[in-house]
């Protein structure tokens, strides 16, 4: 039996506590990590309840001696409270790493690890990734977990299997601004939780309207057993919540590389994509195989709806946008004369939409739940028969283009001629290049860094702090599903081109409405204005109405943005006007072209690469 004493052996190697108290996959299991400028480590777990030695959060020698003697205790416990059944993952570890001379006392009852296990039933593990979500700043990036998949039940419904998750813990009410000052500089504690899936499929895809993207990971049993140990230990504990580097997809990452074959993390990088986890889960390999066995597509409530609606013929769409209309009367007598098979089609696109749009809060008194039933009996009364709707399957999450953007252009203006521009974008995206993973029509865009180099000199030209767009879809059209566009916009930016030194601070947001033409064109039309810096004669705010166009098809994209501003102040009004478009050269480089008109005119072509 060991106990912790200075040196052991296995077969003939000596081995040293000491030695294995540093070694890497030790550390992972006590989440060891250093952080501020201490060169020290300690574990990112702050719990005590995940130590068994008062030292054990710095010191990983004390916390593994605990750890033995705390595995081979023979004292009487009540069940799930010896060390084998909190510490499933360690004993794990440590049994292949001491084999015999661990020995672990015989009837350990650990009834709540087993049922998570589902006595040891789990057969796969794997990643689910959501895509963006712009209604709540902890989604604007996506989200990922993990899926535990089991075997146990031959009839199974994925729907049951069980997801891990990782989020800030937040307890009162903060406002957005709040959430995202907070969640920057770690004014949360963060943790991990479990569910079953059908409630996050449910959260994310019926409620949040975001499609999931699941990566079934293929990985050897004894991998996938410790990584679910592992995962049982840290449930609850508390961490120090970062929104842009230690989030969900960070700790995800940390859990799937408890597996000493998979490695993910990126230590360069100052923050952590969601987007960028599942690339680099496609880009790996184990045991000189892929590691992602298969990616399946889980739609969300509005991709169903929007792939039925699109199947249907013109006649069809118009026979549904009357039944809507004369809801909730939804009646054998309103759709007299159509074929069987189109009943069947209009009846299911139909229910699809009053869940779709349904209130989740209202009374039996709401027309589109009233309208729902009446459409549902409807449906029971036809004989059976089933609909066959196309669902087309977008470009996956690990199919975009990287996060990051760089680009280098050559500069044109009215006032000083040629000069040179450099455009860094840490993240994430805009209208034109929104590709897998990311919002149509939408930007997301943070710390977006604009320099202009002229004469020897290197000047700020732009940045935007945050900048988000998005314009909903409205593809049917019908009553509660009609497009609506926002904007949000805080930095710095050139109050007008034909000045250089032109630049002001200013706050900006607009509300507006959508319309979509066809497959490839969008077009919204806005009210809106800002506030800023009291400069150059134009007050501390202005007033302004504004419109977009957004072409995407195939890999040319292109937008033109139109605005009339009117200052507060009483001076006159000015028009602004951008065009800009892309060209899609690779997966991770584009050209763009960019003509912008302010009181003065740039144009600008450049080369970008993403990263």
């Amino acid at each position: 039996m060991l106990t912790g004493g200075a040196s052991e052996t296995v077969g003939a190697q000596p081995l040293s506590l000491d030695r294995l108290s540093t070694h890497p996959q030790w550390l992972k299991l006590l989440r060891y990590e250093r952080s501020g400028i201490s060169p020290a480590p300690q574990s990112a777990i702050k719990s005590p309840e995940f130590f068994l030695s008062a030292t054990g959060r710095q010191d990983p020698l004390a916390e593994l001696q605990a750890t033995l003697q705390a595995l081979q205790s023979t004292a009487p416990t009540a069940d799930n409270q010896h060390a084998v059944c909190r510490f499933p993952a360690r004993a794990l570890w440590l049994g292949a790493q001491l084999g015999d001379q661990l020995a672990l006392p015989e009837n350990i009852n650990c009834p709540d690890f087993d049922a998570w296990t589902r006595h040891n039933t789990i057969d796969s593990i794997s990643v689910i990734f959501a895509t963006g979500y712009l209604g709540n700043p902890a989604s604007y990036y996506g989200h990922t977990l993990l899926k535990l998949n089991y075997r146990d039940a031959p009839n199974r419904t994925q729907l049951m299997d069980v997801s891990v998750n990782y989020g800030a813990i937040v307890e009162g009410n903060d406002d957005p601004l709040s959430y995202i000052v907070k969640g920057i500089f770690g004014g949360y504690d963060g943790g991990f939780s479990h569910i079953g899936f059908y409630f996050h499929n449910h959260n994310y895809g019926e409620t949040e309207l975001r499609d999931l993207w699941e990566y079934e990971l293929q990985l050897p049993a004894p991998a996938v057993e410790l990584i679910a140990a592992h995962a049982w230990e840290v449930l609850g504990k508390r961490y120090t919540y970062y929104f842009f580097r230690r989030n969900c997809a960070f700790r995800m990452a940390e859990l799937l590389e408890v597996s000493d074959d998979i490695h993910l993390l990126g230590e360069w990088r100052p923050w952590t994509i969601p987007q960028s986890l599942v690339q680099s889960l496609e880009d790996s390999r184990i045991e000189d195989q892929p590691l992602v066995s298969s990616v399946r597509y889980h739609p969300s409530r509005q991709s169903r709806l929007y792939a039925r609606y699109q199947d249907l013929t013109p006649a069809e769409q118009r026979h549904l946008k009357q039944l809507v209309e004369q809801a909730p009367d939804v009646t054998q007598q309103s759709m007299a004369g159509q074929p069987l098979a189109t009943r069947h089609r209009l009846l299911d696109t139909l229910l699809d939409y009053y869940q779709f749009v349904r209130d989740q809060e209202a009374g039996i008194n709401d027309p589109s739940n009233l309208a729902h039933k009446n459409a549902l009996a409807e449906r029971y009364r036809l004989p059976p028969g089933g609909t066959s709707f196309l669902q087309p399957t977008p470009a996956a999450a690990h199919q975009g283009r990287k996060p990051g953007w760089l680009q280098l252009s050559a500069v044109h203006d009215e006032q000083h001629n040629k000069a040179f521009g450099l455009r860094v974008r840490p993240a994430y995206y805009d209208p034109l290049d929104a590709d897998a993973g990311h919002v149509r029509n939408g930007a997301l865009g943070m710390a977006d860094l604009r320099l202009t180099a002229r004469h020897g000199q290197l000047r700020l030209r732009q940045l935007d702090i945050i900048n988000i767009e998005t314009i909903s879809p409205g593809l049917t059209g019908l009553p509660g599903d009609r497009s609506k566009a926002w904007n949000l916009k805080f930095g710095v930016e050139p109050a007008r081109l034909d000045c250089d030194s032109c630049r002001a601070v200013r706050l900006q947001g607009d509300r507006g409405i959508g319309l979509p033409i066809g497959q490839s064109l969008m077009t919204a039309v806005y009210i809106g204005g800002a506030v800023q810096e009291q400069r150059f004669g134009e007050g501390h705010a202005l007033a302004r109405l504004s419109s977009r166009l957004i072409y995407t098809r195939g890999e040319f994209s292109g937008r033109l943005n139109t605005a009339y501003h009117q200052p507060t102040n009483g001076a006159g009004g000015y028009k602004v006007t951008s065009i800009e478009a892309r060209k899609r050269l690779g997966t991770n480089t584009d050209l763009r072209l960019l003509f912008e008109h302010n009181r003065g005119n740039e144009l600008s072509l450049g080369l970008g690469w993403y990263w």
